[in-house]
């Protein structure tokens, strides 16, 4: 089975100048674990997640930032043509939970460590 599959067609970003709120409303909004960053040319530059922003506000960090300033910068993705199992290996190895999906320079979706968990538990061969 291949990532392309599991792709979660809905892309929820912030711009990297936009505060730290702006994905917090996303997510909750959107009911999504992870908002992925983007710069002025809609690039991915980084990535904010539930963890980080629990993180954030454990520390008193004004949520008026910007995400630029907080982000995840080294982003782990995955190809539409990788096949599952490797996203599971990038996802267990890096600690991550969801993994912007990249064509062509271009982030096509996004795939969560549930979506991946339920296409591995589907083409398991249970007795």
């Amino acid at each position: 089975m291949k990532v392309r599959e599991l792709i979660s067609k809905r892309v929820v970003s912030c711009r990297d100048d936009e505060p730290i709120e702006c994905a917090v409303i996303k997510m909750h909004a959107e009911n999504v674990g992870s908002v992925l960053v983007v710069d002025s040319t809609e690039s991915l530059v980084g990535i904010i997640t539930e963890r980080d922003v629990i993180r954030l506000v454990a520390q008193g960090v004004d949520l008026k930032m910007p995400l630029k300033s907080v982000m995840t910068r080294r982003v782990i993705t995955a190809e539409p043509d990788e096949a599952v199992s490797s996203a599971a290996v990038k996802m267990v190895e890096n600690n991550i939970r969801h993994l912007p999906v990249v064509e062509g320079g271009r982030v096509v979706g996004v795939v969560s460590i549930r979506d991946v968990m339920r296409a591995l538990l589907a083409s398991a061969a249970f007795p």
